[in-house]
């Protein structure tokens, strides 16, 4: 068993400090993603602030549901920001979540190496130099607009551009509040790594 994460600076509420607010807002992502909502340190962390996190996650739940990117497309974008953002327990989690949707384990090692590597299509790579470029440089170029504008309609750039801007967010606020992952997260980075 690989060793915990340290203790986190902000400890998720406990199931006595739940209010209706904290049931509501937790309420939306049972039988998600989460079935175990009431669980989830990601979720219990944010319930510190039940009306924030229920508005937040109007969004979130569009970009894992709802979202008009196809689904790989949208997890290279999350993957790749949480490799480079050093998230940790969101590169963790969404190991996870892409097997879920589907996605073959054999991407993981190249999302770390990024568009270098050949397990890429040229338009995959062209995904994650744009959620690279949003994240260092906070835009888009030109070329980069119109490379991806090429395969994609306005509804799945907007998408797209929300998706890296909120996982970005979420990346902060999890490595600021330094959640801790759970077992089953900590055995999945030990076999496809985790950034360090």
């Amino acid at each position: 068993m690989p060793p915990s994460d340290p203790p986190p600076r902000m400890a998720p509420i406990r199931p006595e400090e739940f209010t209706e607010e904290t049931q509501a807002f937790l309420g939306k992502w049972s039988g998600g993603f989460f079935n175990n909502a009431d669980k989830h340190p990601v979720l219990l962390t944010f319930a510190h602030h039940p009306r924030l996190a229920e508005l937040f996650s109007q969004l979130n739940i569009h970009l894992l549901t709802t979202n008009t990117l196809p689904v790989k497309q949208r997890q290279i974008a999350i993957m790749r920001l949480a490799w480079i953002t050093k998230a940790v327990f969101m590169w963790s989690s969404h190991l996870n979540t892409s097997v879920m949707c589907g996605l073959d384990p054999e991407i993981f090692a190249p999302l770390q190496v990024g568009a270098a590597d050949p397990y890429f299509t040229d338009f995959e790579r062209t995904v994650i130099r744009a959620t690279e470029e949003l994240v260092e440089d906070h835009a888009l170029s030109d070329a980069t607009w119109r490379a991806l504008m090429q395969e994609w309609t306005n509804q799945q750039m907007l998408d797209f551009l929300f998706t890296v801007g909120a996982y970005t967010t979420i990346a902060y606020v999890m490595r600021s509040t330094a959640v801790q992952r759970q077992p089953e997260l900590l055995e999945l980075a030990e076999r496809y790594g985790a950034p360090e």
